[in-house]
Protein backbone atom coordinates (compact mmCIF):
# COMPACT_ATOMS: atom_id res chain seq x y z
CA UNK A 1 0.00 0.00 0.00
CA UNK A 2 1.53 3.63 -0.88
CA UNK A 3 0.82 6.42 1.59
CA UNK A 4 1.04 8.91 -0.88
CA UNK A 5 -2.23 7.30 -2.09
CA UNK A 6 -3.85 7.84 1.66
CA UNK A 7 -3.33 11.18 2.34
CA UNK A 8 -5.39 11.25 5.46
CA UNK A 9 -3.75 8.31 7.20
CA UNK A 10 -0.29 10.18 6.38
CA UNK A 11 -1.46 13.46 8.44
CA UNK A 12 -2.48 11.08 11.13
CA UNK A 13 0.98 9.02 11.26
CA UNK A 14 2.80 12.70 11.44
CA UNK A 15 0.47 14.19 13.95
CA UNK A 16 0.87 10.78 16.30
CA UNK A 17 5.27 11.26 15.45
CA UNK A 18 4.75 15.18 16.38
CA UNK A 19 2.77 14.41 19.68
CA UNK A 20 5.39 11.64 20.68
CA UNK A 21 8.43 13.92 20.37
CA UNK A 22 6.69 17.24 22.06
CA UNK A 23 6.05 14.60 24.90
CA UNK A 24 9.31 13.45 25.47
CA UNK A 25 10.74 16.06 27.71
CA UNK A 26 7.64 16.26 29.33
CA UNK A 27 7.74 12.51 30.09
CA UNK A 28 11.34 12.42 30.98
CA UNK A 29 11.25 15.64 33.42
CA UNK A 30 8.35 14.23 35.27
CA UNK A 31 10.49 10.83 35.94
CA UNK A 32 13.16 12.72 36.63
CA UNK A 33 11.15 15.06 39.48
CA UNK A 34 9.42 11.52 40.57
CA UNK A 35 12.98 10.42 41.18
CA UNK A 36 14.14 13.33 43.51
CA UNK A 37 11.22 14.10 45.28
CA UNK A 38 11.87 14.01 48.62
CA UNK A 39 15.49 13.47 48.68
CA UNK A 40 17.91 16.38 49.47
CA UNK A 41 21.49 17.30 48.97
CA UNK A 42 23.44 19.86 50.72
CA UNK A 43 25.60 22.47 49.05
CA UNK A 44 28.75 23.18 48.55
CA UNK A 45 28.94 27.03 48.36
CA UNK A 46 25.64 28.35 49.70
CA UNK A 47 24.77 31.76 48.72
CA UNK A 48 25.73 34.63 50.97
CA UNK A 49 24.04 37.99 50.59
CA UNK A 50 27.02 40.74 50.18
CA UNK A 51 27.57 42.90 53.43
CA UNK A 52 26.44 46.71 52.30
CA UNK A 53 29.64 48.86 52.68
CA UNK A 54 30.16 52.82 53.04
CA UNK A 55 30.78 53.16 48.85
CA UNK A 56 27.23 51.48 47.93
CA UNK A 57 25.98 54.91 49.52
CA UNK A 58 25.66 57.92 47.00
CA UNK A 59 25.95 60.45 49.89
CA UNK A 60 28.77 58.61 52.04
CA UNK A 61 30.57 58.68 48.81
CA UNK A 62 30.18 62.55 48.79
CA UNK A 63 30.86 62.76 52.16
CA UNK A 64 33.99 60.97 51.78
CA UNK A 65 34.83 63.00 48.91
CA UNK A 66 34.48 66.30 50.39
CA UNK A 67 36.30 65.42 53.87
CA UNK A 68 39.13 64.46 51.44
CA UNK A 69 39.21 66.99 49.39
CA UNK A 70 39.06 70.00 51.94
CA UNK A 71 41.98 68.24 53.51
CA UNK A 72 44.05 68.23 50.43
CA UNK A 73 42.90 71.68 50.00
CA UNK A 74 45.25 72.56 52.76
CA UNK A 75 47.62 70.39 52.53
CA UNK A 76 50.77 70.81 49.93
CA UNK A 77 50.77 68.13 47.04
CA UNK A 78 53.84 66.31 46.15
CA UNK A 79 55.33 68.03 42.88
CA UNK A 80 54.45 64.58 40.94
CA UNK A 81 50.51 64.86 42.20
CA UNK A 82 50.13 69.05 41.58
CA UNK A 83 47.99 68.63 38.12
CA UNK A 84 45.61 65.78 39.82
CA UNK A 85 45.06 67.54 42.53
CA UNK A 86 44.58 70.45 41.04
CA UNK A 87 41.65 68.76 39.45
CA UNK A 88 40.12 67.47 42.68
CA UNK A 89 40.82 70.93 44.48
CA UNK A 90 37.67 71.33 46.71
CA UNK A 91 36.36 74.73 47.28
CA UNK A 92 34.05 74.60 50.73
CA UNK A 93 30.91 77.15 51.43
CA UNK A 94 31.80 80.82 52.08
CA UNK A 95 30.10 80.82 56.14
CA UNK A 96 29.68 85.21 56.50
CA UNK A 97 26.12 86.64 55.91
CA UNK A 98 28.18 89.38 53.39
CA UNK A 99 29.60 86.37 51.46
CA UNK A 100 26.31 84.40 50.96
CA UNK A 101 23.46 84.68 48.44
CA UNK A 102 19.55 85.78 49.69
CA UNK A 103 17.81 82.74 49.78
CA UNK A 104 14.31 83.61 49.64
CA UNK A 105 13.42 80.93 47.33
CA UNK A 106 14.66 78.42 49.68
CA UNK A 107 12.44 79.19 53.18
CA UNK A 108 9.86 76.55 52.09
CA UNK A 109 13.04 74.44 51.10
CA UNK A 110 14.03 75.05 54.91
CA UNK A 111 10.35 74.89 56.73
CA UNK A 112 9.59 71.28 55.14
CA UNK A 113 13.29 70.23 55.78
CA UNK A 114 13.10 71.12 59.52
CA UNK A 115 9.21 69.95 59.67
CA UNK A 116 10.49 66.03 58.53
CA UNK A 117 12.80 65.85 60.80
CA UNK A 118 10.59 66.91 63.87
CA UNK A 119 7.86 64.67 62.49
CA UNK A 120 10.17 61.72 62.38
CA UNK A 121 11.20 62.43 65.69
CA UNK A 122 14.63 63.81 64.80
CA UNK A 123 14.49 66.66 66.50
CA UNK A 124 12.08 67.99 69.13
CA UNK A 125 9.30 70.39 67.68
CA UNK A 126 10.97 73.19 70.04
CA UNK A 127 13.87 73.60 67.89
CA UNK A 128 12.56 73.41 64.40
CA UNK A 129 10.21 76.59 65.68
CA UNK A 130 13.28 78.55 67.06
CA UNK A 131 14.65 77.84 63.47
CA UNK A 132 12.08 79.05 61.51
CA UNK A 133 10.89 82.08 63.27
CA UNK A 134 11.78 84.48 60.98
CA UNK A 135 10.41 87.66 62.81
CA UNK A 136 10.34 90.55 60.53
CA UNK A 137 11.63 93.37 59.07
CA UNK A 138 14.65 93.17 60.80
CA UNK A 139 17.96 94.45 58.58
CA UNK A 140 21.80 94.52 59.10
CA UNK A 141 24.02 96.79 57.96
CA UNK A 142 27.03 94.61 57.11
CA UNK A 143 30.86 96.28 56.67
CA UNK A 144 30.50 96.61 53.11
CA UNK A 145 27.74 99.01 53.80
CA UNK A 146 24.71 96.44 52.20
CA UNK A 147 21.76 96.20 53.77
CA UNK A 148 20.52 92.70 54.79
CA UNK A 149 17.22 91.15 55.29
CA UNK A 150 16.88 88.87 57.98
CA UNK A 151 13.47 87.26 57.60
CA UNK A 152 14.76 84.83 55.15
CA UNK A 153 17.65 82.37 54.66
CA UNK A 154 20.83 82.65 53.01
CA UNK A 155 22.79 80.10 51.28
CA UNK A 156 26.56 78.82 49.74
CA UNK A 157 27.28 75.86 47.37
CA UNK A 158 30.86 74.23 47.80
CA UNK A 159 32.41 72.43 45.05
CA UNK A 160 30.60 69.21 45.52
CA UNK A 161 27.21 70.59 45.66
CA UNK A 162 26.30 70.52 49.24
CA UNK A 163 24.02 73.35 50.02
CA UNK A 164 24.58 75.49 53.44
CA UNK A 165 21.72 77.60 54.34
CA UNK A 166 21.97 79.92 57.47
CA UNK A 167 19.54 82.28 59.23
CA UNK A 168 20.84 85.19 61.04
CA UNK A 169 19.43 87.85 63.64
CA UNK A 170 20.04 90.13 66.24
CA UNK A 171 20.73 89.86 69.68
CA UNK A 172 21.12 93.36 71.37
CA UNK A 173 22.01 94.55 67.64
CA UNK A 174 25.14 92.05 67.24
CA UNK A 175 24.55 89.65 64.19
CA UNK A 176 24.70 86.26 65.09
CA UNK A 177 23.46 82.98 63.50
CA UNK A 178 20.45 81.28 64.66
CA UNK A 179 20.53 77.92 62.36
CA UNK A 180 22.68 76.79 59.99
CA UNK A 181 21.73 73.44 57.91
CA UNK A 182 24.07 71.40 55.05
CA UNK A 183 21.83 69.38 52.61
CA UNK A 184 23.06 67.24 49.50
CA UNK A 185 21.38 69.28 46.67
CA UNK A 186 21.11 66.02 44.77
CA UNK A 187 19.04 64.05 47.05
CA UNK A 188 17.94 66.63 49.54
CA UNK A 189 19.48 64.72 52.53
CA UNK A 190 21.06 66.48 55.54
CA UNK A 191 24.35 66.20 56.86
CA UNK A 192 24.59 68.58 59.17
CA UNK A 193 22.53 70.99 61.33
CA UNK A 194 22.87 73.64 64.37
CA UNK A 195 20.64 75.54 65.82
CA UNK A 196 20.61 78.28 68.28
CA UNK A 197 17.83 78.66 71.03
CA UNK A 198 17.23 81.30 73.97
CA UNK A 199 18.23 80.24 77.19
CA UNK A 200 15.96 81.04 80.00
CA UNK A 201 16.89 78.72 82.66
CA UNK A 202 19.39 75.11 83.02
CA UNK A 203 16.45 72.70 81.85
CA UNK A 204 18.01 71.83 78.51
CA UNK A 205 16.04 71.53 75.16
CA UNK A 206 15.05 67.74 74.15
CA UNK A 207 17.86 66.07 72.74
CA UNK A 208 17.86 63.21 69.29
CA UNK A 209 17.98 59.88 71.40
CA UNK A 210 18.67 56.68 69.66
CA UNK A 211 15.24 56.11 68.09
CA UNK A 212 15.61 59.85 67.36
CA UNK A 213 19.44 59.45 64.98
CA UNK A 214 17.97 55.93 63.75
CA UNK A 215 15.38 57.99 61.84
CA UNK A 216 17.80 60.46 61.23
CA UNK A 217 19.78 57.47 59.47
CA UNK A 218 16.83 56.40 57.56
CA UNK A 219 15.76 59.70 56.23
CA UNK A 220 19.38 59.93 54.97
CA UNK A 221 18.54 56.01 53.54
CA UNK A 222 21.45 54.55 54.87
CA UNK A 223 19.49 52.30 57.27
CA UNK A 224 20.09 49.36 55.41
CA UNK A 225 23.65 49.29 56.26
CA UNK A 226 22.27 47.00 59.34
CA UNK A 227 24.43 47.79 61.78
CA UNK A 228 23.66 51.12 63.34
CA UNK A 229 24.68 50.79 67.27
CA UNK A 230 25.67 53.13 70.00
CA UNK A 231 29.63 53.04 69.85
CA UNK A 232 31.39 51.95 73.18
CA UNK A 233 33.02 54.32 75.50
CA UNK A 234 32.04 57.17 72.98
CA UNK A 235 32.81 60.60 74.22
CA UNK A 236 29.26 61.65 72.14
CA UNK A 237 26.11 62.19 74.76
CA UNK A 238 23.82 60.90 72.00
CA UNK A 239 25.88 59.07 69.29
CA UNK A 240 25.40 55.52 66.58
CA UNK A 241 28.09 54.11 64.80
CA UNK A 242 27.99 51.84 61.61
CA UNK A 243 31.41 49.90 61.16
CA UNK A 244 29.34 48.22 57.49
CA UNK A 245 29.08 52.19 56.03
CA UNK A 246 31.85 53.75 58.82
CA UNK A 247 29.39 56.13 59.18
CA UNK A 248 29.09 58.06 62.51
CA UNK A 249 25.89 60.33 63.84
CA UNK A 250 26.18 61.94 66.38
CA UNK A 251 23.91 65.07 68.22
CA UNK A 252 24.67 67.03 71.41
CA UNK A 253 22.46 69.77 72.89
CA UNK A 254 24.83 71.92 75.24
CA UNK A 255 24.61 75.59 76.75
CA UNK A 256 26.83 78.21 75.21
CA UNK A 257 27.51 81.57 76.13
CA UNK A 258 26.97 84.30 73.08
CA UNK A 259 29.32 86.95 72.68
CA UNK A 260 29.26 90.11 70.09
CA UNK A 261 29.52 93.70 69.75
CA UNK A 262 26.87 96.49 68.80
CA UNK A 263 27.60 100.32 69.41
CA UNK A 264 30.56 100.20 71.02
CA UNK A 265 29.12 98.33 73.44
CA UNK A 266 29.70 93.92 74.09
CA UNK A 267 27.15 92.06 74.01
CA UNK A 268 26.31 88.75 76.07
CA UNK A 269 23.91 86.19 75.63
CA UNK A 270 23.63 83.10 77.43
CA UNK A 271 21.96 80.74 74.96
CA UNK A 272 21.55 76.72 74.26
CA UNK A 273 22.51 75.10 70.98
CA UNK A 274 22.14 71.39 69.45
CA UNK A 275 24.59 70.34 67.38
CA UNK A 276 23.64 67.04 64.57
CA UNK A 277 25.98 65.25 62.36
CA UNK A 278 26.60 62.68 59.44
CA UNK A 279 30.05 61.69 58.55
CA UNK A 280 32.61 59.37 57.48
CA UNK A 281 34.48 57.53 60.19
CA UNK A 282 36.31 54.96 60.02
CA UNK A 283 37.05 52.50 63.55
CA UNK A 284 40.32 53.83 63.56
CA UNK A 285 38.62 57.63 63.70
CA UNK A 286 36.27 56.55 66.08
CA UNK A 287 36.59 58.79 69.31
CA UNK A 288 36.78 57.09 72.38
CA UNK A 289 37.10 57.93 75.99
CA UNK A 290 40.62 57.35 78.16
CA UNK A 291 40.57 55.55 80.91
Amino acid sequence: MSLWQHPRFMAGLCTAAVLVCAAAPAVFLTAVDAAVLGRSASVQNAYEAPTPRGEDYYILRQLTARQQQSAAAYAPPEEEDRTSMALKMYIGAQNSLESMVNGYDYMETVSTTLQSLAERGVIDVSWAQWATDWGGNQYYEGYNGQTYALDVPYYATDSLGFVTLKRFALDQGSLYTVFSLTMDSRTGVVTQLWISAPREDDTAPAAPDEAGLRAFADLAGLESLGDWAVPDQTPYTHALYSANGAALITATVSPYQYTGWANSSSVVSDRWFLSLSLEPCTPEELPTLVS
